[in-house]
């Protein structure tokens, strides 16, 4: 009995304390649910706060676009919570962008962050990366001329001048397309859905030779990324997925209605006559941002077809498309050279000939009596064409800017010492600028006639535009061969407003020999070009040229500075406030 009494007592006892055990694990467990569901509710209120205050930063460069001078708001309702947002000037360009966020209010926040950036003004960025950037017109210099700096030409660089840097003479390029379809009645999107990361057209050379140029005959919709340009061989009548070389083709060279855009190539590439090749152009999707194509939807183009897939590298991903796009692409032309001048630093070209080379000395055919310094590099590849730093995107959306700010009917004249202040504003007519006077562009001005400065005029750039620049464009559209020359000459001036990147550039359009004379002791900043022959002589001097064609005599020079590398214009593509990048800073 005794026996059976204590057995049943230990019994008792273990269920006691199991039942102890137990209900101690079951606390324990509620209390770690509930813990786990507060920290899960303070985690997902963090990630809602640091959301909305991302929010609030995109809000904020979105009210700037629409109003300058916006400067935040207070406790504004957004998602499941509320955002402050602050806006402060750092300069004329920049803002610095604070955005507070509270979840799910601001006077009982479970969770707040924050996040800051700065904005600037999201001008037109042309970057030029040479004292002298010629196209395939090529270069003369003559009488002393010198480029104190480098040059990259399209075309052949003679005569007895000097170039203190390195001059690069690309492969020559036929004047006119081996293959080609400009025939268009519509559009097929690139980017804008997931079946078209990639769109291709198909050519076939008509003869064996290098690819030179490939332009795309296109326009942008919103803010899209570059486009990249793979050019591939076939692979049973799609893209092979082998990539042969790589282009691209920069946004801010496309406009927004249809033009074509030349892409820069990494380098030159072998193609054989009658094989088949494609053009495949890729960018990431965006409904909102994505380029469209020129399409024939009558399929006229003989030698190729269109494809898009969402895959660029798959062959088997690729769907035919209604019709062939429209496309340009460029075979070798003649060989270009560097003859007769005198280069203190390395030199790049097809040809040498009766030349002085200080430095190395690279090219593809034997040179002809010119001494070389530095090493020999014989039966190199040639460089490809280089990409203009200016688009036809980058004068159309200038034109629109400086018409957007008025309209002066007939020629404008400023004389005898008088001054006046333009920009934007678009001239219909003449620009004369003479005796002493003094024109200052606060923006964008087009001209449609002349443009001449004389007898020390002077043209110079705002203060009020910062560290940005102004441009002066002399355009005729329809007239470009008989108008819009440009004439600098008697010890004209230009100069910027003192901050760094503050450069007047001169562009014209017009086609001709003569498209921009600067002479006669005058200065001259940034001179551009875009089809015609930009000619120095009588000790003129130039900060920057880059035209179709350059003719340089008479003790002319061109002083390259280097803060013209990266000129930001007001104005122009992508003229809105955007955040700069590597600026984000979160805090709790």
């Amino acid at each position: 009995m005794t026996r059976h009494r204590r057995t049943a007592g230990m019994i008792l006892v273990t269920a006691l304390v199991f039942g102890a055990v137990l209900t101690t694990m079951a606390v324990a467990l509620v209390n770690y649910t509930a813990l786990n569901a507060k920290v899960t509710r303070a985690s997902v209120a963090e990630a809602q706060a640091l959301a909305l205050a991302e929010a609030g930063i995109d809000k904020a460069v979105y009210e700037l676009n629409q109003n300058g001078s916006y400067t935040g708001e207070s406790n504004t309702p957004l998602g499941a919570g509320v955002v402050t947002i602050t806006v402060t000037n750092i300069d004329a360009n920049s803002k610095r962008i604070s955005a507070t966020a509270s979840v799910p209010n601001s006077t009982s926040p479970r969770a707040q962050a924050s996040v800051h950036a700065t904005a600037s003004i999201n001008t037109s960025v042309v970057a030029f990366h040479f004292g002298v950037q010629v196209g395939e017109g090529g270069v003369s210099m003559g009488n002393g001329a010198e480029i104190i700096g480098n040059i990259f030409s399209n075309g052949s660089i003679s005569g007895s001048g000097t170039v203190t840097g390195d001059a690069t003479v690309a492969a020559g390029t036929a004047g006119s397309p081996d293959q080609s379809w400009t025939t268009e009645n519509g559009t097929v999107g690139l980017g804008d859905v997931a079946a078209r990361a990639s769109v291709a057209q198909s050519f076939r050379p008509s003869t064996s030779s290098t690819l030179n140029k490939i332009q795309l005959y296109v326009r942008k919709v919103g803010n899209p990324n570059d486009i990249t340009i793979r050019v591939m061989a076939d692979d049973a009548g799609r893209p092979s997925g082998t990539v042969l070389v790589t282009a691209v083709i920069p946004s801010s060279h496309v406009a927004d209605d249809l033009s074509f855009a030349e892409a820069a190539l990494e380098s030159l590439i072998q193609v054989q006559a009658d094989q088949t090749y494609w053009l495949v152009a890729s960018l990431p999707v965006s409904s909102t941002s994505h380029y469209e194509w020129a399409v024939d939807t009558l399929a006229g183009y003989s030698r190729g077809e269109a494809a898009a897939s969402a895959v660029w590298d798959d062959p088997d991903a690729w769907s035919a498309v209604q019709g062939d796009l429209n496309f340009k692409i460029f075979l070798a032309g003649n060989q270009t050279s560097l003859s007769q001048t005198t280069v203190e630093g390395n030199a790049w070209a097809q040809q040498l000939s009766n030349c002085t080379i200080h430095g190395d000395a690279t090219f593809q055919s034997a040179t002809t009596n010119c001494t070389v310094s530095g090493t020999k590099y014989p039966n190199a590849t040639s460089s490809p064409p280089g990409l203009m730093p200016i688009s036809e995107a980058h004068i159309r959306q200038w034109e629109e800017d400086a018409e957007a700010g008025g309209v002066h009917a007939g020629d404008f004249t400023i004389s005898n010492n008088g001054s006046a202040t333009l920009g934007p504003r678009k001239i219909t007519g003449k620009l004369t600028v003479s005796n002493g006077a003094t024109l200052t562009l606060t923006g964008p001005v087009w001209v449609t006639g002349d443009i001449s400065f004389s007898n020390t005029s002077h043209l110079q750039t705002s203060a009020s535009l910062g560290n940005r620049a102004a441009i002066l464009i002399a355009d005729a559209p329809g007239e470009e061969s008989s108008k819009g020359k440009v004439t600098l000459t008697n010890g004209m001036q230009v100069s910027g407003n003192g901050n760094p990147g503050s450069y007047p550039m001169i562009l014209t359009t017009n086609t001709s020999g003569s498209a921009i004379s600067l002479g006669n002791n005058a200065e001259g900043i940034i001179l551009y070009a875009t089809a015609g022959t930009v000619q120095i002589s009588n000790n003129a001097q130039a900060r920057q040229i880059t035209a179709h064609r350059l003719q340089m005599s008479n003790n002319s020079q061109v002083v390259y500075e280097s803060g013209l590398s990266n000129s930001n214009f007001s104005g122009g593509p992508g003229g809105s406030w955007a955040i700069v990048p590597g600026t984000y800073a979160i805090t709790p």
